[in-house]
């Protein structure tokens, strides 16, 4: 458990054997129409991506594409690398039903088969049934989850995982040690944190624990320590960085705590490399800023991190810009088989006639 003796020592950066640094950047996925008003722009704003790193050696990215966030045409692309992220494919459809919005995907990589959760749905002011459950005035999305078992070239049928609805991926999963599987989920407009958790290889889902946050909760994301505790950073609203851990596999959690670590309003990543030491990637700023992007290591289990490597940076509109928002946000890590780090995020820029989301990749050598 992480005390808050601890937490407090969020900052401190021990030495590192080598300095981490940005070896490559390349572009995942750019579309040239960015006007969300023009019915024939169906993949201009592109955001919230999530990478892993296939079991045939690929990378994966997966994000949601729309003309604007929301729209009941957005979809689920992926796209693969077999350079290490040099080039990437062209994107496909991982999955699009119609009339609704599809988000937020997440993956989890177990042995030689693949997961792949997403929500999708539209928020309902009447009425509706799912099942034998009859909704009133309630958020219609749900979470719904497909495999594969031949790196990504074929999915299983999508199918919901929770007989409830308003409950949220974003961040990747993670195969614990155990070999329980763990997927971070929230709830939305809700008040608390929770994981997925499958004890059968992925056939059967249950939500489990509840972790709760006085400064707001949003977006968790997760990693195994070398304890084999599980340890939430989570997303609030007060621009400090909050976690907490579950020495359980996610049954219960320990009170969560501020870190002296600032943060964006945004979603932070946590990934545990293969030699145990913990990463986090995270808009390091003061919200209502999503720049910089930067990455920290940990040696310790996250009782100190190193300084910060700054992984993306765009400069903050002034007042009269004609592109008044600006963001390189929402990060998702995975490691490739030489110990490098695979990085992406989304591009975000914003004007009055423009909403252009691109997604990007870095490769980071820690």
């Amino acid at each position: 458990m992480i005390t808050r003796r601890s937490a407090l020592a969020f900052l401190a950066a021990p030495a590192l054997a080598q300095t981490p640094a940005v070896l490559y950047r390349s572009t995942v996925f750019s579309y040239p129409n960015t006007d969300p008003y023009d019915g024939d722009n169906r993949n201009g704003f592109n955001h919230a991506p999530n990478i892993c790193t296939l079991p045939d050696g690929r990378l994966l990215a997966v994000w949601f594409s729309g003309p604007f966030e929301a729209s009941v045409n957005q979809m689920i692309l992926g796209a693969t690398s077999d350079d290490g992220g040099h080039s990437w494919s062209r994107p496909e459809v991982m999955n699009d039903f119609p009339r609704k919005s599809d988000f937020d995907p997440s993956l989890v990589v177990d042995g030689a088969r693949t997961h792949f959760f997403f929500i999708a749905g539209r928020w309902n002011r009447y009425p509706f049934v799912h099942g034998e459950k009859n909704f009133v005035g309630k958020e219609s999305y749900w979470i719904y989850h497909r495999a594969s078992d031949d790196s990504g070239r074929t999915w299983s049928p999508p199918r919901t995982v929770l007989s409830e609805p308003a409950f949220c991926t974003r961040a990747n999963g993670i195969r614990h040690s155990s070999g329980d599987l763990l997927v971070p989920i929230y709830q939305m407009q809700g008040d608390h944190a929770c994981v997925l958790k499958s004890t059968d290889g992925g056939r059967s889902w249950k939500r489990t624990g509840r972790v709760t946050c006085r400064a707001g909760i949003e977006e968790p994301t997760i990693a195994e320590l070398r304890s084999s505790a599980v340890m939430m950073v989570l997303r609030t609203h007060d621009g400090r960085l909050w976690h907490s851990t579950s020495k359980d596999r996610g049954e219960t959690w320990a009170e969560s705590v501020q870190t002296s670590l600032p943060a964006a309003r945004a979603s932070h990543n946590l990934f545990r490399t293969k030699s145990g030491r913990i990463v986090l990637t995270h808009d390091e700023c003061p919200p209502p800023n999503r720049t910089p992007l930067t990455l920290r290591v940990s040696n310790d289990d996250a009782a100190t991190w190193s300084e910060p490597l700054t992984v993306a940076e765009v400069p903050i509109p002034k007042p009269g810009d004609a592109v008044w928002n600006r963001q390189v946000t929402y990060p998702s890590v995975t490691e490739l088989r030489d110990g490098t780090l695979g990085v992406v995020w989304s591009d975000i820029a914003i004007a009055d006639e423009s909403q252009a989301g691109d997604i990007r990749f870095a490769r980071v050598r820690i």
